[in-house]
This record gives structure tokens, C-alpha cells and sequence, in this order.
């Protein structure tokens, strides 16, 4: 079969490898039908992290099966469609039972399609085939009537949003969000669009990027454009950042209220990025870092789109063949999402 392989900086190439093969219980092979560019991918294709090739592409994908152990083949029929986590995780170890299935303890740590070490074992997303190695814990069915475009981020710029303001909302939606946007383009995007659709109590997107603020106020988003960010914009109850510079994030914690909920997608490449200390102590703030929950909070977002009518498609603004997949996965887009 064919996959798309990150090559070396900027070049991203077809190539012949062999098909994945069912080898035990509990496996699944599913068929992509809709992946999503990650907002890392590009900085991972220009060489900006740490991330080196060469190794296969596509970690946000929705597909169907086409082949599961035969134990699963009434649990999940061919032609089922589902939602695959980008994390690999078993389902069953200390981590995954403690809802940490972002750092599986059966797997080496960050295991994962379509990225790093993890995606030269378990392949990516953009190929013919992929293995599901846990696939009864691993994979949530979708419905047929539910557009595999519109939720193909959905392992992990969606749920971004939820770690980011669903979290925050579900538990009391009578608050305040400033969301900044940014380098993390679609994540910002889709947690302004979330935060409207929860019932925030007052929610401004901000950004430097005329098209980007454009997308938010199709939502109905409140929109502020900048041409830098301040060092504060008011006091919010919630401030997600997704704009990667040390300047949105300096802006996002001073524009916490008090006891304020800051949450970043922003990944800077060191240890060492400050945070004005003694105003975020005297005041009281919670920090949310780290990787999604990609097994834990998919559901949380299908109940959305599928019960209520949450809407991310809206954050697209490129769609692609499958044919086309080498060329756009280099194009500068906010979200692209490759489809069959």
C-alpha cells in the first residue's frame, strides 16, 4: 500500500509499503477517510521542533473497518465507522484505568500515529490501511449520518477545546473566556466556536490574523484584532491560549481573573518561559498544560456535534483530495483535512 512519509525538511513523499496484517486478538484494520493536518504539522515539516524525520504522517483521522479480529467482527461490523485516538493505549493499565490513556504504560511513552518514534512502529494516517492494536478500547464509532470531514481533528485540535474551555464550561457555563489566537490556528478556532456554542457567559477571540477572526465571527464569536498583543486585555474567568508567542502568553496570564482558569496549546521548545509569578499568586490561578486525553474526550465532543449540533466545519478552509495529499500537506492553511 501507499503512505505519505515525511522525508526531510519540507519534502513529504508517497511510498510502497507492505499492508498491515491482523496478527492477534483485539486488532482492527481501519481505512482512513478523512485526516486532518495537525496546527504542529507544519511546524514539524519546516523543521521547527523536535521532531526528525523521516517517519510516516497523519495522526487525526476518522475512517471505517474494513477487517477486525474475528472475536470483534459483531462488536465492530466492516463498514463501521469510528473515531481512532491519535495516542495508542491499551485500555487496561494503571495509566489508561486512571484515565491517563495519553501515557498508556503498555506502550513506550507518546506512542502515537502519524508522529515521531511512535509512527515508524504504528504508521500514519494519510496510507491505505491502518492497524488498531487495542481497537476495543480504542475506537468510538461514529454515525453515518455525521460528516467524517467535519470531525476528522477530532482526536486532538478538537478536544484541544475541551481541555481548553469544555472542561470549564460543562462544570459552570455562567463564565468569562478570552481565547488568543494564533500559531496553534485551528485549535484556537475550534475552542472559540465551542465556547459559544457552551453558553459562555461573555467570550472574545483575539488575534493578529484578519482571515482567522474572520472564521470566529462566523460563529458569532466577539472579535478583537491586534497588531501585538497587550500586556493584559481585561480579566476573564478563562483564558485559553493557542497563539505561541511569549507575548500571548505573558497577555493571557494578566488577563486572568481571579482564580482564573488559564489553559495553553501553545508548545514552546524549552524549559524556561516565564510567568509574572507574584500577580498570578496573589490573585489565584489554575494552569492546564499538557497533551489531550485523545480516548477520554472524543466522546465528550461526538455527544456535542451528534446531540447538539456543534459545528467545527467551519474551521476548514482547505479540503484535499486524496491525491493531493504531498502538495497540501505543505500549503500554508488554517485547517486542512484531506479527504478520500
Amino acid at each position: 500500500m501507499q503512505q505519505l512519509l515525511f522525508s526531510k525538511r519540507n519534502r513529504v513523499e508517497w511510498e510502497e509499503v507492505p499492508d498491515p496484517k491482523l496478527s492477534g486478538p483485539n486488532q482492527a484494520l481501519v481505512r482512513p477517510l478523512a485526516v486532518a493536518r495537525c496546527d504542529l504539522d507544519l511546524p514539524i515539516l519546516r523543521g521547527q521542533t523536535l521532531f526528525r524525520p523521516p517517519f510516516p504522517l497523519g495522526h487525526e483521522f476518522v475512517g471505517e473497518i474494513i477487517e477486525t479480529s474475528e472475536e470483534l467482527s459483531s462488536f465492530f461490523p466492516k463498514g463501521t465507522r469510528v473515531a481512532v485516538p491519535f495516542q495508542i493505549s491499551c485500555g487496561h493499565c494503571v495509566n489508561c484505568e486512571s484515565g491517563l490513556t495519553k501515557s498508556c504504560s503498555t506502550v513506550p511513552h507518546t506512542s502515537a500515529y502519524g508522529m515521531g518514534k511512535g509512527a515508524k512502529e504504528f504508521g500514519g494516517a494519510i496510507s491505505d490501511s491502518v492497524l488498531i492494536p487495542y481497537a476495543k478500547e480504542m475506537l468510538i464509532p461514529f454515525a453515518n449520518k455525521t460528516d467524517p470531514a467535519a470531525i476528522a481533528s477530532i482526536s486532538d485540535n478538537i478536544v484541544e477545546a475541551w481541555k481548553l474551555v469544555g472542561i470549564h464550561l460543562k462544570q459552570n457555563k455562567n463564565r468569562s473566556v478570552l481565547v488568543l489566537g494564533g500559531f496553534a490556528s485551528s485549535i484556537g478556532l475550534y475552542t472559540a466556536a465551542l465556547a459559544k456554542h457552551m453558553g459562555a457567559a461573555e467570550l472574545v477571540y483575539m488575534d493578529t490574523d484578519k482571515k482567522r477572526l474572520e472564521i470566529a465571527e462566523s460563529y458569532g464569536v466577539k472579535v478583537e484584532q491586534v497588531s501585538s498583543f497587550p500586556k493584559s486585555f481585561g480579566k476573564f474567568d478563562i483564558v485559553a491560549d493557542a497563539n505561541g508567542t511569549a507575548e500571548g502568553w505573558d497577555c493571557g496570564l494578566r488577563s486572568l481573573g481571579i482564580e482564573g482558569e488559564f489553559g495553553s496549546a501553545s508548545i514552546f521548545w524549552t524549559n524556561s518561559i516565564p510567568i509574572p509569578y507574584l500577580e498570578l499568586y496573589n490573585n489565584g490561578a489554575t494552569i492546564r498544560l499538557g497533551r489531550v486525553r485523545s480516548r477520554e474526550w472524543i466522546p465528550e465532543i461526538l455527544r456535542l456535534v451528534e446531540e447538539e449540533g456543534f459545528d467545527p466545519s467551519k474551521v476548514t478552509t482547505r479540503k484535499a483530495s486524496w491525491s493531493e495529499a504531498a502538495d497540501a500537506f505543505l500549503e500554508e492553511e488554517t485547517k486542512l483535512i484531506v479527504v478520500r
